[in-house]
This record gives C-alpha cells, structure tokens and sequence, in this order.
C-alpha cells in the first residue's frame, strides 16, 4: 500500500503543478498506469482483505475525482502545449480508462 500512496502523491503533485511541462501527458500517463498496476497486484492478492479492497475502491474513487477537479485546467494546459494533439489524444485515453 505504501507504493500506492507514493504514486498517488506523485499525480496529485503533477496535477497541482502550477505549469505542466511538455511531458505531462507522459508523466501522467505513466504514473496512472503504474498506479493501475499496483492495484491490479494488490487486488490480486490471496489474503485481500475486506477492509484493504474498500481502501482501494475509496482512493480509486477519490483520484478519479481529483483528476475530473482538475479537467478543464489540464485541458486549457495542454491545449497550449507544443505537442497538444497528442497530448489531448493521451488525456483522453487516461479519462476513458477511469484508472
């Protein structure tokens, strides 16, 4: 659970940035697929708990919302970025992702 705290910080921090640099949408996705991964493994789990799977589904819940708080700030921010045709693209896969 520590691994996923840290990842969490790591894209609460990227996403509270005051600028976003070039490689955000990277960053982002990055961070989002590795904290997708930890989930997975901790999920996957033969001991899981009752207690550490509504954590999960809390926290989950609580990034996504964190993440749909900042939508029209990354959207203004990657607009104006150099690259913001991809950019745009990977957002909106993280969006339809959920993770």
């Amino acid at each position: 659970m520590e691994q996923l705290t840290q990842l969490e910080q790591q894209i609460e921090q990227l996403l509270t940035a005051d600028e976003y640099n070039d490689d955000f949408p990277q960053q982002l996705e990055n961070l989002v697929s590795l904290r997708h991964q930890e989930v997975e493994q901790i999920l996957g789990q033969p001991n899981l708990t009752r207690p550490v799977f509504d954590d999960v589904v809390t926290r989950t819940k609580a990034l996504k919302s964190l993440i749909q708080k900042h939508k029209d700030i990354i959207g203004e921010r990657l607009v104006r970025s150099k690259k913001s045709k991809q950019s745009l693209s990977l957002y909106s896969n993280i969006q339809q992702n959920g993770s």
